[in-house]
């Protein structure tokens, strides 16, 4: 078994974006000495994220979430080539944003076909090389939101977050006894071109909430976790698959630590409560 310190044979998927938590973390992975086998579903970024990254390497290869048969192959690659597949990150997904009346449930469906089965699709797979191997580290990229209440207009895609973070603590559970680590990851706002689809259903009698996202932003820019750069968030993300012993949650930063602790100290949730609906009683009305 690999421990802390030694260099890991590391599958992150979601890598395309050069201003993504998955590439800014691939590129330290590799930076740190670590093998790394980065998915992305368009290869116009690969030549830059494989670029100056030793003394370990990356190894880009095409994954698409809802094309399942691609998965076993890869899977087949990295432990063929490489004796052992030490850490599956899973980053890959998209954002959903409108509020439960604006997003159409196609879309929310659709949503949660690529971010929850399509993951565990992967997850289904990569769990049985671990087990036979003796070790191995499953990692969620969630969100700290998950631990508190949804924030106005993002609850298809926490929702898709939670279901995981379930799946996974189950998972953890299960896949102890077999030498196999589950951790979800619970970063605050990252500033990050995260893919996201927009709600534009109109509700039977018109928008019930026109500024919706208005108070998302405003609950962000004075609420929230303080924002971080993909790369400080991948600091705390390469730094947490480096331990022998990982924790089932972790966060990145003082910031989304801090709000996870205070969500979960009422167990009423009623602070919480009071505190999203005082942003959103603070907007200015509409003239």
């Amino acid at each position: 078994m690999t421990m802390r310190g030694e260099s890991k044979v590391i599958l992150i998927t979601g890598t395309s974006s050069e201003h993504g938590l998955g590439y800014a973390t691939a590129r330290l992975l590799a930076s740190r000495g670590h093998t790394v086998y980065a998915t992305v579903r368009n290869f116009s970024t690969a030549a830059d994220l494989v670029s100056d990254t030793g003394p370990g390497r990356i190894t880009v290869r095409s994954l698409d979430l809802l094309d399942r048969s691609g998965m076993n192959p890869l899977l087949a690659d990295i432990t063929q080539t490489e004796g052992r597949l030490d850490a599956v990150i899973n980053n890959a997904g998209y954002g959903v944003i409108g509020g439960v009346e604006q997003v159409d449930l196609d879309i929310a469906r659709t949503s949660f076909e690529t971010n929850v089965w399509g993951t565990m699709a992967l997850v289904q797979d990569a769990l049985p090389l671990m087990r036979d191997q003796g070790h191995g580290h499953l990692v969620l990229v969630s969100s700290c939101f998950v631990a508190g209440l949804p924030v106005m207009a993002m609850g298809y895609y926490l929702a898709a977050k939670a279901a995981l973070e379930t799946l996974f603590y189950s998972m953890a559970v299960e896949a102890a006894p077999f030498g196999v680590c589950v951790t979800c990851f619970q970063p605050g706002p990252i500033l990050t071109e995260l893919e996201r689809v927009w709600g534009d259903r109109i509700p039977a009698g018109g928008d019930p909430r026109p500024r919706l996202s208005d108070e998302l932003y405003k609950w962000v820019s004075t609420a929230a976790p303080t924002a971080q750069q993909p790369g400080e968030a991948a600091v705390a993300l390469a730094d947490l698959v480096a331990r022998a012993d990982p924790p089932l949650a972790a966060s990145s930063g003082a910031a989304s630590h801090a709000y996870i602790a205070r969500t979960l100290r009422d167990p009423t949730r009623s602070a919480e409560l009071t505190e999203l609906l005082s942003v959103i009683h603070a907007l200015p009305n509409e003239q």
